[in-house]
C-alpha cells in the first residue's frame, strides 16, 4: 500500500533545510541471487516470489522518497549501500538510509562524531 509522498516524509507545508541530501540503499536479496540466477549459482531452494515481492516494496519505498525530495526541490544523490565511501559524504547535510537496520549501520560506520544527521527508513516494514 503506498502512502501520500507529502505524508509520508515531509508535510506539504514544511520548509525542508537540507541543502544536499545522500541517500544510501540496500541492495535486496532478489537482485543479488538474480545476478547469480544469471550465472547459474543462484541456490536451487529459493522462495522467488517472496523475494520480488520484497523487492517491489523496497523499490517502490525508494521512488516515493526520490518523488517527495524532487517534489520539494532537493538536491539528492543515491548511492548503494555496498559502493557507499567517505568521499560521497562531501557537503552532504543529512544521510537518509533506504532499506533495515544492516543499511542504518552501514552507513552509520561513516559517519564522524554525529556532524551529519542520519535518517534510516525501513523500505518493507510490513516483513521486518
Amino acid at each position: 500500500m503506498a502512502i501520500a509522498p507529502s505524508s509520508r516524509f515531509l508535510s506539504s507545508s514544511a520548509t525542508p533545510h537540507f541543502r544536499k541530501i545522500l541517500v544510501v540503499i540496500k541492495q535486496t536479496a532478489y537482485e543479488e541471487y538474480s545476478q547469480l540466477r544469471l550465472r547459474g549459482k543462484a541456490p536451487k531452494a529459493l522462495r522467488w516470489q517472496r523475494l520480488e515481492n520484497r523487492y517491489k516494496s523496497h523499490k517502490a519505498c525508494v521512488n516515493d522518497l526520490q518523488g517527495i525530495l524532487r517534489h520539494h526541490n532537493i538536491d539528492f544523490q543515491c548511492i548503494n549501500r555496498v559502493e557507499l565511501d567517505r568521499q560521497h559524504l562531501a557537503n552532504v547535510d543529512l544521510v537518509v538510509a533506504v532499506g533495515g537496520d544492516g543499511t542504518v549501520l552501514s552507513s552509520a560506520h561513516f559517519l564522524d562524531n554525529g556532524t551529519i544527521p542520519l535518517l534510516g527508513v525501513n523500505s518493507d516494514p510490513i516483513q521486518e
